[in-house]
């Protein structure tokens, strides 16, 4: 029984790890040559250039997150909401020598 409850929570782990936006990032984009990645993404806001002809280019998406109201469950004019916030995505594409994208890291960050 034990031994089941443990498989269970394993599978549902490995399973959880598979919807993260950096997996979807990697199956999407990995192999794609930098053209490809301009049509999609545009023009990277800065390129870094790392040793042996690999380059680094970097996305980075602002985005304002306006208060939203939550519910409290308590009388109806009772007001409660999330305060503003700026959302920062960084998308960071490692491309080879020869212009293929094989390594693809992605951060998020909010401020108040």
């Amino acid at each position: 029984m034990k031994i089941r409850t443990i498989l269970i929570l394993v599978g549902l782990l490995a399973g959880l790890t598979q919807c993260s936006m950096q997996i979807k990032l990697t199956r999407e984009y990995k192999g794609r040559t930098q053209e490809e990645l301009m049509v999609r993404m545009g023009r990277p806001k800065s390129i870094e250039n790392i040793s042996g002809g690999r380059k680094i280019s970097i996305y980075e998406k602002t985005k304002y997150l306006k208060p939203a109201s939550i519910n409290t469950g308590q009388f109806q004019y009772d007001k409660f909401e999330s305060p503003r916030a700026l959302k920062t995505e960084i998308y960071k594409f490692y491309i080879n020598a020869q212009g293929r994208v094989e390594e693809v890291k992605y951060d998020v960050s909010y401020e108040r």
